[in-house]
């Protein structure tokens, strides 16, 4: 009995392309590590399976800010602190009471290409508590937006409100992906 050629023939041609299969293999791994420069905002984007494959963490990117507003009545529901990130026009009417962007924000939210954040305080019973946002970048890292908020207090002896106060910052940015959002307090 004698062996067929074919299989010992698809065995060699296997071992012929190994090589070359292993060389393309790394260039992929190696082009999707370049570093891209996005026009909206976002500094340095990596790819995420290329940089597991090599062991490195992943790099920060920064997320410009577009506009910022503070609020000493937030328009948002309820007394509490929130943070939240609002995506769309039917979420910002889901959300915000009696405000449309213009008056809320300043300007008109272009939501294909931006995000809003909100950052609420609980309510205070004195007057001249101010949030705002000091920086013209957020930092993106590893999922998550490190938002930089500065909270400026009233003088001492500063008189009590005669109502309820709720101050809140509204910040719009270009469009990123983040798992979570941390506010990190700057000084006044």
């Amino acid at each position: 009995m004698t062996d067929h050629p074919a299989p010992r023939r698809a065995h060699a041609l296997a071992l012929s392309w190994t090589p070359v299969l292993r060389r393309l293999a790394c260039l992929l791994v190696v082009c999707a590590s370049v570093p891209v420069v996005s026009a909206q905002g976002l500094q340095s984007i990596r790819h995420p399976v290329a940089e597991s494959a090599q062991g490195k963490p992943r790099a920060a990117t920064a997320v410009r800010v577009i506009s910022s507003r503070s609020h000493m009545q937030c328009p948002l529901p309820g007394k509490n602190s929130r943070l939240l990130s609002i995506d769309s026009p039917r979420e910002w009417d889901d959300t915000i009471e009696h405000q449309d962007e213009i008056t809320a924000l300043g300007r008109k939210v272009r939501w294909a290409k931006e995000r809003v954040l909100v950052y609420a305080l609980d309510s205070k019973s004195y007057a001249g508590v101010r949030l705002d946002t000091p920086a013209r970048v957020i930092r993106l890292s590893q999922g998550i937006l490190y938002w930089p908020v500065r909270q400026t207090m009233p003088e001492v002896g500063a008189q009590k409100a005669t109502a309820l106060t709720r101050p809140c910052v509204m910040t719009t940015i270009d469009r990123a992906y983040w798992q979570r959002i941390k506010v990190v307090a700057t000084r006044p």
